[in-house]
């Protein structure tokens, strides 16, 4: 079996696993637990649609050359723990899609941002040990989740409507309303699966990484969709770096590789004095940087100054049928994919670092003008810190046994320039990370 099959047996395993013990009684658990099954006459499509697929690909991308034959089935399990509770996260994190401050605000906005902030409160406390009551913390905000179509809050509402419909013919006695407007038991198990890979994970020495960068992100989260007025650019990217998973992800396989399946007997030294909190921090920022602006942060300086040309063109040339900057950007002619990171942010309303303060401007000749100056910015910090990753990686690989960690590290930065440099629709860019 390769490994490929090894994961994707592993992460269908403990995400009905997880389904069974996190999720309360409710339509959606037997939806989940019926889309995962041979049952489903989509099931091809269901895995790919809650992302099972997408996860399964960044697994194999990550660990595929880092690990011997004999520990597959081992690290197959540890990517599957991990897997099941991204399931959940991807549901909670479509959450904020429309929010941005570029965004029209829809009616069900502050119903989202009611949800999301007691959702990301309960998930903090919990993972500091202040409670263990998570369904009852969250029994107040019941009501409001169900008022959200988790359907539409997703990237491919199509392919749930294909799904749901399989699944009530089958099941002709539930109603599509339960299952549709039901993402609060989803919510429930979020925090319980993530609670429990920092439970286990306290028992390693990167333990504390791991939960602290779990809790930095549910705070980020917090702190973006909130966020009603412009910010530095500086502060826009320690707030967006939070809110990506790359610490905790990292932390947990770098916990897997050196602690369980083979002991690096060094680790303890790059811990103790921020070596590796460094790698894993600088690691996040240059995946946010890439995730919200993708290959325009590669450009020299005259290569960006033609793109922004180009728009200064569209801008003049369309000017009677374009009366904000987010019109520009999704109309304009983008035939080498350099927007498609901005143009996805927009169409789905997410927070973006390069976008969020373009919505105070007080004309879309100050916003271009202030994008511009974003893209320069943006992209010193990217190269900035390619290079003092570089340096990191080379300080580890002098002082571990062997190159694990820095090529773990290194192997998951590369996985996410490659996919946010293609289209966001595309097949290998949608994953969400």
């Amino acid at each position: 079996m390769s490994l490929h099959d090894e994961i994707a047996k592993a992460t269908i395993e403990s995400v009905r696993s997880s389904i069974m013990r996190h999720m309360p009684p409710s339509p959606q658990k037997n939806y989940y637990l019926w889309g995962i099954s041979n049952t489903n006459p989509y099931r091809e499509d269901f895995l790919q649609m809650v992302g099972i697929y997408q996860l399964i690909n960044l697994s194999v991308q990550m660990i595929g050359d880092l690990i011997e034959e004999v520990d597959r089935q081992t690290v197959a399990q540890y990517c599957g723990r991990i897997n099941a509770y991204f399931l959940y996260e991807i549901v909670s994190d479509n959450l904020a899609n429309g929010l941005s401050s570029l965004c029209v605000i829809d009616q069900n906005a502050s119903n989202r941002r009611d949800i999301l902030h007691a959702f990301n409160h309960v998930m903090t406390t919990r993972l500091k040990g202040e409670h263990n009551a998570t369904a009852e913390l969250l029994k107040p905000i019941e009501g409001l989740t169900q008022s959200i179509s988790s359907f539409a809050q997703s990237l491919n509402p199509r392919k749930h409507q294909t799904c749901i419909s399989a699944y009530l013919a089958q099941h002709p006695d539930v109603k599509q309303e339960e299952i549709e407007y039901g993402v609060w038991p989803m919510l429930v198990a979020n925090i319980e699966s993530c609670y429990e890979l920092a439970e286990y994970m306290s028992h390693f020495q990167v333990g504390d990484l791991l939960q602290q960068g779990f809790v930095d992100r549910y705070q980020g989260v917090t702190n973006t969709i909130q966020v009603d007025h412009g910010l530095p650019l500086g502060e826009l990217v320690r707030m967006g770096t939070h809110t990506v998973s790359v610490v905790p992800v990292l932390a947990y396989f770098a916990g897997v590789l050196t602690e369980i399946i083979r002991a690096e007997p060094r680790l303890y030294s790059i811990i103790q004095d921020g070596t590796l909190a460094d790698a894993l921090n600088t690691s996040a920022v240059i995946v946010r940087l890439v995730n919200d602006v993708g290959m325009l942060l590669t450009l020299s300086q005259v290569e960006r100054k033609n793109v922004m040309n180009q728009l200064w063109d569209h801008y003049h040339n369309n000017k009677s049928d374009i009366d904000a900057i987010d019109h520009l950007l999704m109309s304009a002619p983008d035939e080498y994919t350099m927007l498609t990171r901005l143009q996805k942010d927009l169409l789905h309303g997410e927070f973006n670092i390069c976008l969020h303060n373009l919505a105070y401007s007080n004309s879309i000749d100050e916003a271009l003008t202030l994008l511009d100056n974003n893209l320069a910015n943006l992209s010193e910090l990217y190269y900035r810190s390619q290079t003092h990753l570089h340096d990191l990686l080379a300080s580890i690989d002098r002082r571990m046994t062997n190159r694990t960690l820095s090529n773990l590290i290194a192997g998951f930065v590369r996985f996410h320039e490659m996919i946010y440099a293609e289209p966001y629709n595309s097949t290998i860019g949608e994953y969400v990370a």
